[in-house]
Order: C-alpha cells, then sequence, then structure tokens
C-alpha cells in the first residue's frame, strides 16, 4: 500500500510539472503572438504613415514648383539661314538655333505649344516652360526648323503674311530672304509639332500712318475695327484654303490695341503675342494674351544673357 501511494505521489507531481511546463511555454506563446501582433500593428501604421507623408510631401513639391508659378519664355525668331550665311538681328544660322534647342533643356524649361500651354494653365502644372516662335514665314524655317524639331523633341509656331505668301506664290527662285509660298506653308502645317500662327494679310508694313496693325490717329474705332477684322479674315480664309486653323494672332511690329485685342477675342483667339521683351507669368487663360517674347538676335551671342536680362525685367 505504502509502495501504491508513493508511485501515485510520484505520478501526481510528475503531473504537476507537465501542466506547470505547458503553461509555461503557453504563457510564452501568447506573448509572443501579442508582440508579433504588436510589431505588425506598428509596422502598418509607420507604413501608412510614411504613405501619407509621401503625398504630402509630393503634394507640397507640386505646389512649391517654381514659387507656385508658370513661367513662360516665348523666344522670337525670324529667318533661320545657312552655317556658311550672314546673319543679324532677325536672321540666325542653324547651328546657332541648335544651341538655343540644347541650352533652352538644359536650363530646365519644357518646350510647349498653345494646346499643351492650355493643359498646363488649365491643371495649374507649375513649373518653367519656353515656346518657340518664328515671324514671317521665312522659307528657311521650312527648310532647317522640322529636322531640329524632331531631333530635340521640341514644338513651334510659324506666324505667316498672306501677302508674303501670295508674292511669293509668283516667285519660282529662292533667295536667302525668300518667304514660304502657299504650298509650303501647306506642307509644314502638317508637321504635328508646327502651329501656324497669323500675322495679318497686310499688315506688315509701316504705311499711310499706320505701324503694324495699330489703330492710325483720328481713325474711329467702328472704321478700325471693320478694317482690321477684313484683313484678319482674308487671312483666315486663304489659310482654310490650304487646310489650316489658327487661334494665335502673333502682332506684326509688336503693335497692338484695345480694338484689336477685342476683335481677336470675339473670333475666339486663344492667344496674342507681342514683341515687348519680358518674362510671362500665366495665372489664368486670360493671361495668354499679350504675351511678351524675346527677339533672338544673332548679335547676342549667349541665350543665358538673353534670358537674364528679361528677368530683370519681369
Amino acid at each position: 500500500m505504502a509502495k501504491n501511494n508513493g508511485k501515485f505521489t510520484l505520478f501526481l507531481m510528475l503531473c504537476m510539472l507537465i501542466f506547470a511546463v505547458c503553461f509555461i511555454i503557453g504563457m510564452d506563446k501568447c506573448e509572443y503572438a501579442a508582440k508579433q501582433v504588436n510589431f505588425t500593428d506598428k509596422h502598418n501604421m509607420s507604413t501608412a504613415r510614411q504613405i501619407v507623408n509621401d503625398r504630402v510631401q509630393n503634394t507640397s513639391k507640386s505646389v512649391k514648383v517654381n514659387g507656385g508659378k508658370i513661367e513662360l519664355l516665348c523666344l522670337m525668331y525670324h529667318n533661320i539661314v545657312g552655317n556658311n550665311q550672314k546673319q543679324g538681328d532677325y536672321e540666325v544660322r542653324v547651328n546657332m538655333l541648335e544651341q538655343d534647342f540644347a541650352e533652352i533643356k538644359k536650363l530646365g524649361y519644357t518646350c510647349v505649344n498653345r494646346k499643351k500651354l492650355l493643359e498646363v494653365v488649365d491643371n495649374k502644372k507649375y513649373g518653367k516652360y519656353a515656346m518657340i516662335t518664328f515671324d514671317d514665314g521665312f522659307y528657311g524655317v521650312y527648310k532647317y526648323v522640322p529636322k531640329l524639331l524632331e531631333k530635340y523633341d521640341m514644338s513651334c509656331i510659324v506666324s505667316v503674311v498672306g501677302e508674303f505668301m501670295d508674292k511669293q506664290d509668283k516667285i519660282e527662285y529662292k533667295t536667302r530672304c525668300s518667304y514660304m509660298n502657299t504650298n509650303e506653308v501647306k506642307e509644314l502645317a502638317k508637321n504635328p509639332r508646327v502651329e501656324i500662327a497669323q500675322h495679318s494679310y497686310d499688315y506688315h508694313h509701316i504705311k499711310n500712318g499706320r505701324k503694324g496693325v495699330k489703330i492710325k490717329n483720328g481713325e474711329t474705332s467702328d472704321e478700325y475695327i471693320q478694317t482690321f477684322k477684313s484683313d484678319t479674315q482674308k487671312l483666315t480664309d486663304k489659310l482654310k484654303s490650304i487646310g489650316v486653323k489658327t487661334k494665335t494672332y502673333c502682332y506684326p511690329y509688336g503693335e497692338y490695341c484695345k480694338e484689336s485685342e477685342s476683335v481677336l477675342k470675339n473670333l475666339k483667339y486663344q492667344m496674342t503675342m507681342t514683341c515687348n521683351e519680358h518674362l510671362n507669368y500665366v495665372k489664368g487663360r486670360e493671361s495668354l494674351y499679350l504675351l511678351g517674347r524675346l527677339n533672338r538676335s544673332a548679335n547676342c551671342q549667349n541665350i543665358n544673357n538673353l534670358i537674364a536680362k528679361a528677368c530683370n525685367k519681369k
């Protein structure tokens, strides 16, 4: 009997020991599991916080880009000539134009056309943008510019004069200062990197008391509006006949008046350009009227100097 009691006692103690070990192990597992849950929760919270912070930072960056401004640099070129030809205030050699394109990209400007600029303005995509324009419709633009636009992934606006086109239609030969004829304008307009703009039909003159399209002294508003509207419509019809629609008007000599702006806005033009040399800071679509442009003269060797000069005029 004593032996049996001893065996029973030993058995009972062994059972209690096993129970204690299982209890301790169970507690450790629970504690480990709890720690794992706590770690997972903290990790998820940290990840979520990081995602939120990233979004906030990204939003902050988008708002603070360029000080929350849309800076628009408009460069105004005229004729483009071969590298062995004479250049000057209104004629730039091909190699200088190419250097400008490369430098514009290095300076952090994004090249835009009118449609892209409207998208930038509507969506408040703050940053530095450049618009390349060529006035008068010179043949050199047709000959040299498209290849460079393709090479540097850029676009441009080419403003043409109806009278110049008509005169060139009657001339078979080309010189350094020739203009594009009607068929060449039609061909150039097919390039998706090129927008054709109005530069008047017959206002690229200083005559009879008028400079460009500006209202003359003694001319009534009604007289002027009728005359200017007629000239604009004449070039509109000519361009329409070759499949070209215009939404941009570049003022000859940069001359304009309140009446000219009123006419063009009523005709649904979306952008007008002057020769006032300054950078543009665009706030809305209304800011796209009377844009300033910098004349790219070959006498200014470095485009950085041209831009720096414009910055002082802002």
